[in-house]
């Protein structure tokens, strides 16, 4: 391949994803980017001018490939319930090619790394929060009901999204407990 052909932004940071990947996202440091990826010091400097904006890049990256997966795209007409179960299997999947688990190695990161790193998630996660909402809009089976006595559907999507996250830091395979009690609280 010509040298410049090589893209040295996407080197640098598909050469950090794959040490995430393989060692974890704690591991990732600039010298093993320039070790691995055989691009200067310098170059990798004008990219990112500090570990904590390339460990941001490979945060955003990573939820972004997240959300790309072809199961979380292609979440078929299937009900809420379905869909919840879908999206959740859809991550348990994509978070498991990783060797190490990326969820716990966040908190690994130092107090600024972390700050960022949340920061560039939120980003990601509001999509599922919003997903989750328009899920609900969607299913005639939720009852409006349960919108009633101080409940809400945006506190119900936070719920749902917080206990996503929970059992997917927890490496649970199967949700259906999780699914039964929602069902409990909101079909008609």
């Amino acid at each position: 391949m010509n040298r410049k052909d090589i893209n040295p932004k996407q080197t640098i940071l598909s050469t950090a994803k794959e040490i995430a990947k393989k060692q974890g996202i704690n591991k990732i440091s600039i010298r093993q980017v320039v070790k691995l990826s055989g691009i200067s010091i310098g170059t990798v400097y004008n990219y990112y001018s500090t570990k904590a904006d390339l460990l941001v890049a490979v945060i955003g990256d990573f939820w972004k490939e997240a959300f790309m997966q072809k199961e979380f795209m292609t979440l078929g007409d299937k009900g809420f319930y379905n869909k919840i179960q879908e999206i959740y299997e859809s991550l348990y999947k994509y978070l498991s090619t990783y060797k190490t688990d990326w969820l716990k190695q966040m908190a690994l990161l130092t107090t600024e790394e972390k700050k960022l790193g949340r920061i560039k998630e939120k980003e990601y996660f509001s999509r599922i929060y919003d997903l989750i909402l328009s899920l609900m809009d969607s299913d005639e089976t939720i009852r409006e009901k349960t919108w009633e006595n101080g409940l809400s559907k945006e506190k119900m999507a936070e719920f749902i999204f917080d206990n996503i996250l929970s059992m997917l830091k927890k490496g649970e395979e199967d949700i259906e407990y999780f699914i039964i009690i929602l069902k409990k609280l909101m079909i008609k």
